[in-house]
């Protein structure tokens, strides 16, 4: 990655050779400070110093340090092998560099370590070249890593509830986003607080339903995580109430009435007709039973 330094000289006028000279105006034009990133190639653009000249300098000395800002001494020279710490010597007629040159294959973190950037200008009127004010940029942040150990959970697999509570984990994370369409895809939940128990209304219609859970860091570095549960909707009882007529106390004592008159009325013709049957009545009067 390419880390890029603009050299702006300004129109030249004489300055006096015990002057220490000192760049104007740096920035990155690729992090801000303080705030985490996963970009790990920082940008630096600075100013000249106003009057600075290529016969009065013999250019810059630039280092990224970490975790404190570095100043450079008059002991300090060009380094050999481009690590964090170690000095690089630019040109005076440097324009850009890599970042090979500057800071290696190193800037990567987990946006706890601080990183600076330190420039000086060197004296070309000075033997040896004696360093300017060191100016410092920083501390940046890069952060590479993603939130670690993502996981969410459903309390069972089959809900007949379309409120679901899940537990969800992920270390390092500030934010997530969740969502049955994909990972990072909210729509109108768009992303919420980092939490480790939420409630998740899934969508209508039964059936599986896929649950999506994204978590986001600081620098923005994302982390994934996935469970499923059968939706399968609550029975309930609905529609037109169907009365049924029971009879009451008056009702009942009415048909038991009819039923003991019916009973009493059969039994008591049977009875008659069985007696006439075994009696016959003689000329004289008397009556003589049959056996």
């Amino acid at each position: 990655m390419l880390i890029i330094f603009y050299i702006l000289l300004l129109l030249p006028f004489n300055v006096s050779a015990s002057e220490l000279w000192q760049v104007q105006s740096p920035f990155s034009s690729t992090h801000t400070e303080n705030m985490p990133s996963t970009i790990n190639s920082i940008s630096v653009e600075w100013s000249a110093p106003s009057g600075l000249t290529p016969s009065s300098t013999e250019g810059y000395y630039v280092s990224f340090s970490s975790p404190l800002a570095y100043t450079f001494t008059e002991s300090d020279t060009e380094s050999i092998t481009r690590g964090v710490g170690e000095i690089l010597k630019l040109n005076k007629s440097s324009v850009s560099t890599t970042s090979l040159d500057v800071i290696g294959e190193t800037l990567s973190g987990t946006g706890v370590e601080p990183y600076y950037f330190n420039i000086a200008v060197l004296d070309d009127m000075e033997v040896p070249f004696v360093p300017g004010i060191t100016t410092h940029l920083g501390p940046y942040f890069i952060d590479t890593e993603s939130p670690k150990f993502p996981t969410v959970s459903a309390p069972q697999t089959t809900s007949r509830s379309n409120n679901i509570p899940l537990t969800l984990g992920a270390s390092g994370a500030s934010l997530m986003c969740i969502s049955e369409s994909g990972y990072g895809i909210c729509g109108e939940s768009e992303w919420n607080d980092y939490t480790t128990s939420w409630y998740w209304s899934v969508s209508d219609g039964e059936g599986v339903k896929n649950i999506y859970v994204q978590f986001k860091d600081v620098a923005g570095n994302t982390a994934n995580s996935f469970t499923s549960i059968l939706f399968e909707r609550e029975v309930t009882f609905s529609g037109d109430v169907v009365a049924y007529a029971i009879p009451t106390l008056s009702e009942w004592g009415l048909m038991v009435f009819m039923m003991l008159l019916l009973i009493v009325g059969v039994f008591h013709g049977n009875w008659q007709k069985h007696i006439c049957k075994r009696k016959i009545r003689l000329s004289d009067g008397k009556t003589m039973r049959r056996h």
